[in-house]
């Protein structure tokens, strides 16, 4: 009878596992979205031609030095000089930046150039002329503020050497 008691109980426990499985409902519906979607349109230009083939070109007199001009057609340590270039984005409908990639530039050694603050915001306008606007591209010259024998090494090692410049902007849609 014990033998029968354990069984009559597993049989018991058995059926109320089954019965209350069977008691529970999973309620489950799916439904499937469709829609189509337009992507945005990408038109930058810099002085007038597509930036993918734009090549841009400056001497010492295209730039206008604020600071330590030095003698017409040459530059020398402490100049601040710029040039400015056009930026038309009004094609995109996005948010556009403009910045110096500086992995495919050619700066002479003790040189910085830059873009204003670093990178040229413009944000997305719909108005015609809304996304037009002016890199201004800073080229420094800091130079040495000691004498001493690493300015003579840097800086006087470039006197009456021709610099040569290869700058690369890359304009990328800004993501928030």
């Amino acid at each position: 009878m014990k033998g029968n008691k354990k069984l009559l109980v597993v049989a018991i426990l058995l059926l109320l596992i089954a019965v209350s499985y069977g008691t529970y409902a999973i309620y489950r519906e799916s439904v499937t979205a469709t829609g189509s979607m337009t992507a945005a349109a990408w038109s930058v230009t810099i002085d007038g031609s597509s930036f993918d083939s734009a090549t841009l070109e400056f001497d010492i007199d295209d730039l206008t030095c604020t600071t330590n001009p030095g003698k017409a057609g040459t530059i020398a340590p402490g100049a601040e000089c710029y040039i400015d270039y056009a930026i038309d984005a009004d094609g995109s409908q996005v948010d556009v930046v403009v910045e110096v990639d500086e992995t495919g530039s050619t700066i002479p050694e003790g040189f910085d150039v830059s873009i204003g603050s670093g990178t040229l915001s413009i944000p997305y306008s719909a108005t015609a002329g809304g996304m037009e606007a002016t890199a201004r591209l800073n080229v420094k010259w800091p130079g040495a503020l000691t004498d001493d024998a690493s300015k003579d090494s840097d800086d006087l090692a470039l006197k009456g050497t021709n610099l040569s410049f290869s700058i690369k902007l890359v304009a990328r849609q800004a993501l928030n």
